[in-house]
């Protein structure tokens, strides 16, 4: 059987792009700067643990927030679900899907943007149904 993460491979690369740098202008208006895969990432994780955001953390606290972000948004593609919560905040997370073997760097950037994107989709969903 194939894995379901490669369909996601298949998406038109233009349209991603461009979804992709409307994300960026947003956070860049939002929050004053620029973010790439790793700010975004992190900027989730801080959402994720709710807390808001430290600026004096420690580098392997913003490691860890990053990988925070990364299973909340491949939880949208399926590949992570959250079973728990550890007692300093953080979620516990279980594979749910293996990440296809050999992928190449840019297979996994479109992955990852993918997967980003999807996150913030879900976001805007739940702030829709909230102002309701």
């Amino acid at each position: 059987m194939d894995n379901p993460l490669l369909a996601y491979l298949d998406a038109d690369a233009a349209d991603l792009e461009a979804r992709w740098q409307q994300l960026q202008a947003w956070i860049d208006e939002r929050f004053g700067g620029e973010a790439g895969i790793e700010g975004i990432l992190f900027l989730i994780g801080v959402q994720a643990r709710g807390r808001g955001f430290e600026p004096d953390l420690e580098k392997e606290a913003k490691e860890r927030l990053i990988m925070e972000g990364a299973y909340c948004v491949f939880e949208t593609l399926g590949v992570y679900e959250r079973v728990g919560m550890e007692a300093d905040g953080h979620w516990i997370w279980q594979r749910r899907i293996d990440h296809p073997p050999n992928l190449s760097v840019e297979q996994q950037e479109t992955l990852l943007k993918t997967a980003i994107l999807r996150y913030f989709d879900n976001q805007r969903d739940l702030s829709d149904t909230h102002e309701a």
